[in-house]
């Protein structure tokens, strides 16, 4: 697991929700470092076949004590609608509380990447053959995503964000062993097409900052 996340928090233990919390390593791996967490998501089987309590619930509808921190790992994205996910959000953290935001930016992804990405997950069988037209199945593929740029100016609306910075993120859905080698091929290759930021509550309380 990527420590960033680890890194971004504030010293255990601290309350932290990790909502959209997928196959729960995440959420397995804050829990071993001491913090307190609840981890939800729409399906938690997989967290729960892992060992992680996670519940199913929807953050655009859940309801719980005020959190320290809420980690939205590259589940915002797919989180609809994306307003009302990001106030339930804003009303779960308590005053001075934490969000930690790491996800993927698919509209930030040109024909280059989108070519290497299919091409790159052919060779590695992620595929089952080259794609003619990459830019296409690529839109197509993410057409029911949030892109970036709705993602960053909902939180702006609702957060004061502290610190933003763009990354890779292509391979790290390719993955496996040869992850690193990727990534390095990438960063020189290709403009990031991943974001990961930190964000205050604001001391108003209110989205609209009155």
């Amino acid at each position: 697991m990527d420590t960033w996340i680890l890194s971004a928090l504030p010293e255990a233990p601290a309350r932290v929700l990790d909502a959209g919390c997928g196959d729960g390593e995440l959420a397995g791996a804050l829990i071993a470092h001491g913090h307190d967490v609840t981890a939800i998501d729409l399906d938690p089987s997989a967290a729960l076949a892992a060992g992680v309590p996670a519940k199913r619930a929807d953050l655009t509808r859940y309801e719980d004590d005020p959190f320290d921190v809420i980690v939205l790992s590259l589940s915002l994205h797919h989180m609809h609608p994306l307003e009302a996910a990001l106030d339930r959000a804003a009303a779960l953290l308590r005053p001075d509380g934490l969000l930690v935001v790491d996800e993927f930016a698919w509209d930030w992804a040109d024909e280059a990447a989108a070519t290497w990405f299919y091409d790159a997950g052919t060779l590695l069988g992620r595929f089952d053959r080259p794609e003619p037209d990459p830019m296409i199945r690529w839109r197509e593929a993410h057409v029911d995503h949030s892109p970036a740029r709705d993602m960053l100016e909902a939180i702006a609306a609702r957060f004061e964000i502290r610190r933003t910075r763009r990354v890779p993120y292509l391979f790290r859905y390719l993955g496996g062993e040869h992850a690193a080698r990727l990534k390095e091929i990438e960063e020189v290759r290709h403009a990031p097409t991943g974001f990961r930021l930190t964000a205050v509550t604001r001391v108003t309380g209110g989205a609209d900052g009155t």
